[in-house]
């Protein structure tokens, strides 16, 4: 998945996509922390997203596993990282490290069973790239989505500035 994210930001990609506000959707991810600001398109099966978090304390962030796998750069901020692991798919995760990523820091997460939670030191816009979900039998049992959540949507002129940072961005990203 990194090295697809690497590819759509050197190939333009992205940065074509940002050019077209109706490329894009958004949602407001504001019922856990950190509170997240994500607008969202797709390439094929795979979803480019564009979040902007908002700092919160390391007892507020929330610990979860991802129901697909996914690539993540941070472009400015930083945040601090738990990672861990379960055993099974029904076991809550063991810590595995606990890091602080910096502008420029990229990771994926390809394994089910592996959980994180991100913590931003100030505001911090990344961007993650996820493929199609993983099976039932073989995501974990705690796995959450915003499917259904009847989230909101950024107000237009909010999104059109969310994509006005991110193009901005993405040039010291890879677009000549």
């Amino acid at each position: 998945m990194l090295k697809l994210l690497e590819q759509y930001l050197e190939d333009d990609t992205i940065f074509n996509l940002l050019q077209d506000r109706s490329n894009w959707d958004s949602l407001i991810v504001n019922r856990r922390k950190p509170h997240t600001y994500r607008v969202f398109t797709y390439v094929g099966e795979n979803r480019i997203c564009l979040h902007r978090f908002d700092v919160c304390d390391l007892h507020e962030s929330f610990d979860h596993p991802h129901p697909w796998p996914g690539a993540f750069m941070i472009l400015k901020g930083s945040y601090r990282m738990r990672l861990g692991r379960s055993p099974d798919r029904e076991s809550p995760p063991v810590p595995v490290a606990d890091l602080i990523l910096t502008a420029g820091s990229a990771y994926e997460i390809t394994d089910p069973l592996t959980w994180h939670s991100v913590t931003p030191l100030e505001t911090t816009y990344t961007i993650m790239l996820n493929g199609p979900t993983w099976t039932p039998e073989v995501a974990h049992k705690d796995v959450r989505t915003t499917k259904g959540k009847d989230l909101d949507k950024m107000p237009e002129d909010e999104l059109l500035a969310h994509l006005k940072i991110f193009s901005d961005l993405e040039m010291g990203f890879g677009h000549d």
